[in-house]
């Protein structure tokens, strides 16, 4: 080696196009660097935090700038040879998404046909579905109604309770999303029994929610103007929840497989590695279950922008390309019918600290959750998928809505992936945590489950992380809890609607 080579910091070039690296060490003006372990023929110009970007060739105003072998964006100034990449000389690339709709290529790696098939367990419901948890759901269907659901939360937690933001003098399209919302809660699988507490002059009463499952599962309703008071009702509501908590009790598991999963794929709060790390392991999961019967979907509408590309090849036909096209054309026209374009929002602060830089740097880790099967179908808010597969669907990029909606399109499991650390946990299912971020493990490791970070440190391969990451899901679904389990986080928030008029 070299005189001086040894203290030479290491970057990491993901793809022969790209023309910048990401740094694995610190860098300070004038350190020498190694990429891919070898030596290259420039110094960093100025300090660049680890997770960030150098370039590795100058890159004139205007340039394209590339990483992964994809557009991220297009640098705003001339950034010099060893130059520090990011928010503050690079911008959004344009993307023409009605050229990209083509579709039809993609196809899930033999090996992930398994030969022995591991043996799982859960509740059967009656419409065949299977839930990995057993819960008792108290739902509210009004605003009005959200106290004495509250009270019963707060004094059983072995109840899963949600309430409502709205339910009334609602816009007609906004009381059927609610009500697909509610509906979607209440048939997850992971729902055993239900109660909609209502208070009786609402836009999406009770009663008629209980009309839609009382065929599929124990359920009842209460409508608190029948009942005198709030207390009464609460009186009622302990009464009900106790017979139905006994039914519970007597259900037992019974066999399943993978086909059975209904996997929900989330991130939040992602860094560097999400993309690199914890998003291709739950790419890697999430074809185990669609090559083996099973379903997985992929959401956060918001963060598919400029990832269409790579997104888009996985569309089974031409059709499903054009109904993602389409998705993401609405998705981007909300934003600018309120005079704002998607990309203001996103990253986020935190995204940025972590090395992310445009919303099309993120979407290309983003869209890495859905591995590399075909995707099947477009779903709308709360819709269930007609079948078998990978499906994609409109949620919003919010984790605590994003898990809900995930929930309410029938997930009986999540996979979320974390680049800086996050507590959330959903109610209706459990949502396993996994990182590739070694700072994310030293300083939120507690509410992790599968820590990927050797990876990254070195001593993991990526197809061991998948397997770690595939054994973990499997105990999970046998009852294992999750630590957002374990430490009682039920965060849920509902998509934002007009309002009351």
């Amino acid at each position: 080696m070299p005189e001086g080579e040894g203290m030479r910091k290491k970057a990491l070039r993901f793809n022969d196009l790209d023309n910048v690296a990401v740094v694995l060490d610190g860098l300070q003006a004038g350190d020498q660097i190694l990429v891919n372990d070898q030596p290259a023929a420039i110094s960093a110009g100025e300090g660049v935090p680890v997770g960030h970007k150098i370039a590795l060739a100058a890159i004139a105003a205007g340039e394209p700038v590339c990483k992964y072998g994809h557009l991220i964006g297009l640098a705003t100034e001339h950034i010099p040879a060893g130059g520090y990449v990011h928010s503050h000389n690079l911008r959004e690339p344009e993307v023409q998404r009605q050229e990209l709709a083509l579709g039809g290529s993609a196809k899930i790696a033999a090996e992930c046909n398994l030969t022995e098939l591991p043996q799982l367990s859960g509740y059967r419901r009656c419409n065949g579905q299977l839930g990995f948890r057993n819960h008792l759901l108290i739902l509210s269907t009004v605003v009005c109604a959200n106290q004495i659901v509250q009270d019963y939360g707060a004094a059983h937690r072995d109840a899963v309770t949600i309430t409502n933001p709205s339910g009334c003098i609602i816009l007609p399209e906004e009381a059927a999303q609610l009500r697909a919302m509610l509906l979607g809660l209440a048939r997850n699988p992971n729902i055993g029994a239900v109660i909609f507490v209502g208070l009786g002059c609402e836009s999406t009463e009770a009663e008629w929610f209980y009309e839609q499952v009382q065929a599929e599962k124990p359920a009842a309703f209460i409508r608190q103007q029948s009942e005198h008071s709030s207390g009464q009702a609460y009186a009622k509501l302990e009464t009900m929840a106790a017979d139905l908590q006994q039914k519970l009790a007597a259900q037992r598991r019974e066999p399943a497989s993978l086909a059975d999963v209904r996997l929900g794929t989330e991130c939040g709060g992602s860094d560097w590695t999400t993309a690199i790390v914890s998003n291709p392991a739950i790419g890697y999961v999430s074809d185990l279950v669609v090559k083996n019967g099973g379903i997985s979907l992929l959401g956060e509408t918001v963060g598919w922008f400029g990832g269409e590309a790579a997104l888009l090849k996985q569309a089974r036909n031409p059709q499903v390309a054009g109904d993602i096209v389409s998705l993401l054309d609405r998705v981007y026209h909300r934003a600018r019918a309120m005079g704002r374009r998607i990309e203001e929002g996103n990253p986020s602060p935190g995204n940025r600290a972590g090395g992310l830089s445009t919303l099309a740097e993120k979407a290309l880790g983003n869209v890495r959750k859905g591995g590399t099967a075909p995707i099947e179908g477009v779903l709308a808010v709360a819709e269930q998928p007609a079948g078998k597969g990978l499906y994609v669907l409109d949620n919003a990029g919010l984790d605590p809505v994003s898990l809900l909606q995930l929930t309410a399109s029938s997930a009986n499991i999540i996979l979320f992936s974390t680049g800086r650390g996050t507590p959330v946990g959903t109610p209706l299912a459990p949502a396993i945590k996994l990182t590739g971020s070694p700072e994310a493990v030293a300083c939120f490791g507690v509410h992790l489950d599968v820590d990927l970070s050797p990876v990254i440190t070195g001593g993991m391969s990526m197809a061991a992380a998948g397997q770690a990451l595939f054994e973990t899901m499997l105990a999970v679904a046998e009852g294992r809890l999750t630590a957002a389990e374990r430490f009682g986080h039920r965060e849920y928030a509902f998509p934002l609607m007009m309002g009351v008029l």
